[in-house]
């Protein structure tokens, strides 16, 4: 086992991961290393599924997006969560063609955003939070006033 996967192992089964999933905030789906793949749970009960890439965890964060189960595929953008301006900055089904986050926790979206750091300092990557850190950010924003459903 590589030491990145090793370590995401030891996270997946931390008190913070496992209070998360005991509360309802998430699940784990499945490992298929280098891919976690996780259920999120909005605030409507709705669970949208994020499948994160983990190579070089955590020293470098994770990337991903909203993944189809079903059809192994980016989730269609007809199926992704509407909301307000600033929800909608974040779920980008058209950065990436949808496979990366557009915010400071992913390791793909921070590339080229050097001001990240110094403009939203509480999203800066902190790899002893690792990947609880990246799913309670997801978590809020699917949380927030700001979520508005997907119709």
């Amino acid at each position: 086992m590589t030491p990145d996967r090793a370590q995401l192992e030891r996270d997946l089964a931390s008190p913070l991961f496992t209070e998360g999933a005991a509360r309802g905030r998430w699940r784990l789906i499945t490992v298929a290393w280098p891919h976690a793949i996780f259920g999120i749970t909005a605030k409507d009960g709705r669970e949208f599924v994020l499948r994160l890439e983990c190579s070089g965890y955590p020293a470098e964060p994770p990337t991903g997006g909203l993944w189809d189960l079903v059809n192994g595929a980016i989730l269609t953008p007809a199926l992704w969560p509407k909301g307000d301006a600033v929800f909608s900055g974040t779920f980008r089904w058209d950065w990436h063609g949808g496979g990366a986050m557009y915010f400071p926790l992913d390791r793909l979206s921070r590339m080229g955003h050097g001001d990240w750091a110094s403009t939203h300092p509480h999203m800066a990557w902190k790899p002893e939070r690792g990947i609880v850190q990246y799913l309670s950010e997801i978590h809020r924003y699917l949380n927030s006033r700001g979520y508005h459903g997907v119709a």
